[in-house]
């Protein structure tokens, strides 16, 4: 059996040392901190790479150097004066050192004494940490806490900081503000006190201590005198590391004024749309109440303009027709342009053939122009669309009116009307309307203000051609409403050029041209009715006697029956022995109104299985009137006065449909 030779104690005692000397040499090399080693004489004898870095010297400077060298006069003193060779160390000793530049470098400094066997001083250790970067860090966060606290206390909003049991314990200068309250008012108060009961149970119920915040509530807090504001509230809550809370931070504003405005605000919007719908209201009433008597002036000298007349009493009913048409024109002007400046005008998006509406237009008014020795001329661009998307209500009563203007101030010559498409793609059209007179043209003075309401250009127009001068104004509101763009371009004594752009939907799937050749008033034709409508047999529902008579014989020119009832209650009482083809309504009737009575009848058929058309014939002609009828159950709309083609053409068309299906 070997035996391990034994290692020799002064040998390992030797490789220990070694070893040691080593790992100080490594460390003293590398260390992070600058070391000077000194003599029993206090001069520099050894030191670390980091002291030349941090002091930016180098060997000579340093070698043998005493080690004073490197404080001041009196930091020195103050060093000797702490008896470090008797006490034997002292560290983090709060200092300065020159640097080579002259420079002072704030350090902290750790010595210690070395001593021999004996006990004998021999030198010193010193290690210096650089506390440059330490003391940066806590100015600058010293400067943060100053600049917060005055961000804070010049805040115009109160910031109250709690502990963990919701106790006020740091607040800004705007918070004593907004509460009244002084520093002994909030310290340590319960944070609750600050919120009427009813408030601070609405605010816990929001469970803001789980969720960690919640923003800009509105609620109420109350101030020291008892007084009650309101007030927009932000709560953030405070969690330590572990996540336990250890508080919240609240930020409130005063909103008191800002409500009050807008209480303010919305009184003034609820009484403005209160007048609003008295205004509109009013209209609708006045439409109404004007209408009838109106129904009743123009039918009469309607039916007597029929009669045997003599020159003078045809001429003295003419002249009393143009100024109830007038009158008319007025009270629809009015109405119009009311209802678009309240926006009451609604744009529909239906189909709409736009070539029909303007051939339709330039024949329905061939008789006047005809009257003054003009022609009406119009031409329509072949890539129109037949069937586009939009309102042809509204289209119709733009084109009318602009026709209708051109030949009022044209005295010899042509009213031209074009229709070009500017663009087409997949979803929308935008086509160009043109109406070009070869009238008595705008002067340039006028011209800007053509689109205003009553100027002194419409006021001496309506004097010479009559009209009210609202017209245009009306057109121009309609077009843009219907997303368009209105311009016009005159030369006085030449002549006028109208134009609007109007972008309509459009389906591909449904594309035919309008056929483009151009066409002239002398080509239309007249309308009739068909064979098999000869014998209508009409119900008319009318309360009014005078509008009774007028209806009654306009019926019977074409040879239709008439049976006539003054309320709904009477229309329902008659449907249960005789049918009739069509029912003509009225509305504000006594004991059963039109629109009651075609609800009534809508429900029996829907037992019976059968179907009469009724036509709602009212003096109610306000915007949706009409919409309300169809919405009713009613089939067709013809407002008063009545215009006798329009109240033809709807009988034609509904009973025709009938038939059809």
């Amino acid at each position: 059996m070997s035996k391990t030779k034994p290692v020799k104690v002064e040998e390992q005692l030797e490789k220990d040392f070694v070893e040691s000397k080593q790992l100080f040499k490594i460390i003293f090399e590398h260390s992070p901190a600058a070391i000077t080693v000194t003599d029993s004489h206090e001069r520099i004898v050894t030191w670390n790479p980091m002291v030349e870095k941090m002091l930016g010297m180098k060997k000579a400077d340093l070698f043998n150097k005493p080690i004073s060298f490197l404080f001041t006069a009196k930091e020195w003193k103050r060093i000797r004066s702490l008896n470090i060779r008797h006490r034997g160390m002292i560290s983090n000793i709060a200092t300065g050192v020159l640097r080579k530049d002259g420079s002072l470098l704030d350090v902290s400094a750790s010595i210690s004494a070395l001593k021999d066997s004996q006990g004998k001083v021999i030198g010193s250790i010193g290690i210096l940490y650089d506390l440059t970067r330490e003391k940066l860090a806590l100015h600058q966060m010293r400067e943060s806490e100053n600049k917060l606290r005055i961000i804070l206390d010049n805040s115009a909003a109160a910031i109250t900081m709690t502990d963990e049991k919701e106790q006020i314990v740091s607040w800004n200068s705007f918070a004593e503000k907004l509460f009244g309250m002084n520093a002994q008012d909030l310290l340590s108060r319960p944070v609750n006190t600050l919120y009427p009961p009813e408030e601070w149970k609405a605010i816990r119920s929001l469970n803001i201590r789980q969720s960690g915040f919640k923003h800009h509530l509105e609620t109420k807090a109350i101030r020291k005198d008892g007084s009650i504001i309101d007030v927009d509230l932000s709560v953030n809550i405070l969690r330590d590391e572990q996540g336990k809370i250890v508080g919240s931070v609240g930020m409130l504003q005063d909103i008191t004024e800002r409500k009050r405005s807008n209480e303010l605000v919305l009184q003034a919007k609820l009484a403005a749309e209160e007048a609003n719908n008295a205004k509109s209201v009013f209209l609708a009433k006045m439409s109404h109440e004007v209408r009838t008597p109106m129904n009743a002036i123009i039918g009469m000298i309607d039916l007597t303009l029929d009669t045997t007349l003599t020159d003078e009493q045809k001429d003295n009913l003419k002249v009393a027709k143009d100024a109830a048409d007038n009158l008319l024109s007025l009270i629809n002007d009015i109405l119009d342009l009311s209802r678009a400046q309240a926006g009451k005008v609604v744009i529909e998006e239906i189909e709409i053939n736009v070539p029909d509406i303007v051939k339709n237009v330039c024949k329905g008014l061939m008789v006047l122009a005809r009257n003054k020795g003009v022609d009406v001329v119009w031409t329509i661009d072949p890539a129109v669309p037949r069937l586009l998307t939009g309102d042809p209500v509204r289209l119709r009563q733009v084109i009318v009116n602009l026709v209708n203007n051109a030949i009022k101030f044209t005295h010899k010559g042509k009213v031209q009307v074009n229709v070009k498409m500017k663009a087409l793609t997949d979803k929308d059209c935008q086509v160009v309307f043109e109406v070009i007179d070869s009238g008595i043209g705008i002067s340039p003075k006028n011209l800007p203000h053509i689109f205003d309401v009553f100027t002194d250009a419409h006021n001496t127009t309506a004097r010479r051609y009559g009209g009210t001068g609202l017209g245009l104004a009306i057109c121009k509101k309609i077009v843009e409403m219907m997303g368009g763009v209105f311009d016009v371009e005159s030369v006085e004594g030449t002549g006028s050029t109208f134009r609007f752009t109007i972008l309509f939907g459009f389906k591909p799937d449904v594309f035919g041209n309008s056929g483009g050749e151009q066409k002239t008033a002398a080509a239309a034709g007249v309308s009739s009715v068909p064979p098999e409508l000869h014998h209508l047999r009409i119900l008319l529902a009318e309360d009014n006697t005078v509008n009774q008579r007028i209806a009654v014989r306009i019926l019977e020119k074409l040879g239709w029956k008439i049976t006539v009832v003054n309320n709904g209650q009477e229309v329902l009482d008659i449907l249960t022995n005789q049918t009739f083809d069509v029912i003509l309504m009225d509305d504000n009737m006594p004991l059963l109104s039109g629109i009651e009575a075609t609800q009534v009848i809508r429900r029996e058929e829907k037992q019976t299985g059968q179907h009469v058309p009724v036509i709602a014939m009212t003096a109610n002609a306000m915007a949706g009137d009409r919409e309300k009828y169809l919405a009713s159950g009613m089939d067709g709309y013809v407002s008063k006065p009545i215009d006798r083609n329009l109240l033809y053409d709807e009988i034609v068309n509904l009973v025709t449909q009938r038939l059809k299906n």
